[in-house]
């Protein structure tokens, strides 16, 4: 070969090798983010998750150098907010606003939406218990009277939960298991619709997060019937446990980052990073605390073996469903 087509060829490569390098995923992940993030909520507006994370990535630019915009995605529980992000391109632009209904139990009792299998784990920010609610004209002022009210009334007791397979659905699911009562169960998508359906009458119970029913349990708007959590909220020392009542149905309810299968660890970690710093800032602990919640991070690696822990808890539940 004639030194001039040597020469020619390693310039070809040389060329080459700048552009992979420069195109090159590690090298766009030192750069990231250089455009707006997009976060999904495929929950309903106005519930706990969707407070939660605009309180939070109101800060976001400060610690980013880039906006995330919370867009909500509700449908199918979660599961149609959840796809559309499964789908995404991994580059940490698009992430999920993740919660137990639609990335624990649907994909573990269901066998839809996403879980830890198909997502990425960035961080958890908080977690609180839900709380079993009445209205404060229902016929009933405790969980023993909602029972009997329940069996003396069989079918007329109304139950409206945040979403098929979520986690106020699977625990009273176990509720009505346990005691024997039958009640009409109506769908919404998400804690905001089941909460505005109760204050508006066409529902009579729910299972909420703590966050959304403390304030209307303080005006007297609801009644808290139990919460679904092994100690008694301090918010509400009055309300006791579904376990005082003698059932176990726990309902955690996490808000955490989740982001497409494939997303680089850099990617994640600087997200984790900042999300971390996010919860830290002043202000948007200020504004969780109004919410009455606090923040419980958890990074990428503890975030990712709790979840799974739950995924795996709610596979065995499924088998007792199934029966």
């Amino acid at each position: 070969m004639l030194p001039k087509q040597i020469r020619r060829m390693e310039l070809v490569f040389a060329f080459a090798s700048l552009i992979f390098f420069f195109n090159s995923p590690l090298l766009q992940a030192q750069d990231y983010p250089t455009k707006p993030i997009l976060m999904v909520n495929p929950g309903g507006v106005g519930g706990s998750t969707d407070l939660t994370m605009r309180a939070v990535t109101s800060v976001a630019k400060e610690y980013l150098g880039q906006p995330i915009v919370v867009e909500t995605r509700p449908g199918g529980g979660g599961s149609i907010g959840t796809e559309f992000v499964a789908r995404a391109n991994p580059d940490g632009y698009t992430l999920l606003c993740g919660g137990p209904n639609w990335n624990s139990t649907l994909p573990a009792i269901d066998n839809t939406s996403k879980g830890p299998d198909d997502l990425v784990a960035v961080c958890r920010i908080n977690y609180t218990s839900g709380v079993l609610v009445a209205r404060a004209d229902a016929p009933f002022k405790t969980f023993k009277e909602m029972v009997e009210w329940a069996k003396a009334n069989p079918g007329k007791l109304v139950f409206g939960h945040t979403g098929p397979w979520g986690g106020a659905d699977v625990s009273w699911k176990i509720i009505t298991e346990k005691t024997g009562i039958k009640s009409r169960v109506v769908p919404h998508e998400g804690g905001g619709p089941a909460l505005i359906a109760i204050l508006g009458g066409q529902i009579q119970v729910s299972g909420i997060a703590g966050t959304q029913g403390i304030a209307h349990i303080k005006s007297g708007k609801l009644r808290g019937l139990a919460i679904m959590a092994e100690k008694r909220d301090p918010d509400l020392p009055d309300v006791p446990t579904v376990l005082e009542e003698g059932i176990n149905c726990a309902y955690p309810n996490w808000r955490g980052v989740l982001a497409p299968k494939g997303t680089l660890r850099p990617v994640v970690e600087k997200l984790a990073v900042a999300f971390k710093k996010m919860t830290e800032n002043e202000t948007v602990i200020k504004m969780i605390k109004g919410f009455g919640d606090d923040i419980q991070y958890l990074g990428p690696d503890d975030f990712t073996k709790v979840w799974r822990q739950e995924y795996e808890a709610y596979k065995e539940l499924a088998k007792t469903f199934k029966k």
